[in-house]
């Protein structure tokens, strides 16, 4: 078989030669972007996987995850980091009431709207920076899935077009006039479909894993933000308004 492909490159034009080199340029550049898509989309995913149970077994309370965030890592941790940093300045502002929130993992007051949203702003933030990301070069790999079938059509018709003037300039349908573009056209379309069909497989299961990690992130944001709301306000009376404690243990990035 590799005989076959070595014989058709040769008796292809110029042309034709470069058409294939550059698709199998663009094969080897479209397999490095999903095998690197893959494996890391993949540890994100296993990441949020892990992050959310941990999440569920603290009943779903985001205070509760402040001192365990540095066992974590992935986007959700970042996110958690982000929404609890953003509550603990909004909570300092009441003075020490923060740092028992913190410890005791229940709020000193309920938040407001605009307090509600302004940490829903900056773990959106956070989400969107992860996304574009993950998101990187993906436009590149749409390109390629796209223009290879083109690539080869523009190599089929162009070997279509040099056997009719190979056959003009014989006055005969003599082989070795129409080889050459027989060859070309035959050759560039089995090499854009060879780099089509696997680059589209691959791009949309990385997709789908993009679209599985979105959903669990914006999910994630919206069960952060409703416990919020709900969290219980039962501090003591005296430390709900008291002097400034220690600060909260909140983790940043790891």
């Amino acid at each position: 078989m590799l005989d076959t492909v070595i014989y058709a490159f040769v008796q292809s034009d110029l042309m034709g030669q470069i058409i294939v080199i550059a698709l199998v340029g663009f094969s080897m550049y479209a397999w490095c972007i999903m095998l690197q898509k893959f494996f890391d989309l993949q540890e994100i995913r296993k990441s949020c996987q892990q992050f959310r149970r941990a999440f569920e077994a603290a009943n779903y309370s985001p205070l509760a995850m402040a001192n365990t965030l540095g066992q974590f890592k992935g986007p959700l941790k970042e996110m958690c980091a982000a929404g609890l940093e953003e509550l603990k300045l909004i909570l300092q502002r009441d003075g020490g009431g923060y740092a028992l929130s913190f410890r005791h993992c229940l709020l000193s007051r309920k938040l407001t709207a605009d307090e509600i949203d302004k940490i829903r702003s900056t773990m959106n933030r956070i989400m969107t920076n992860h996304l574009l990301q993950m998101e990187e070069r993906m436009s590149t790999l749409g390109t390629i899935v796209s223009m290879s079938p083109m690539l080869g059509l523009f190599g089929r018709v162009w070997g279509v077009m040099l056997t009719f003037i190979g056959i003009a300039k014989a006055g005969r349908p003599d082989l070795p006039a129409i080889a050459p573009g027989i060859s070309g056209a035959l050759l560039t379309t089995v090499a854009g479909l060879l780099v089509a069909i696997p680059s589209v497989i691959g791009n949309n299961y990385i997709l789908f894993l993009l679209q599985t990690i979105e959903v669990s992130m914006d999910t994630f944001c919206e069960d952060f933000i409703t416990s919020l709301r709900l969290e219980e306000t039962n501090l003591p009376q005296e430390f709900s308004g008291g002097k400034p404690g220690a600060e909260a243990p909140v983790q940043g990035e790891a």
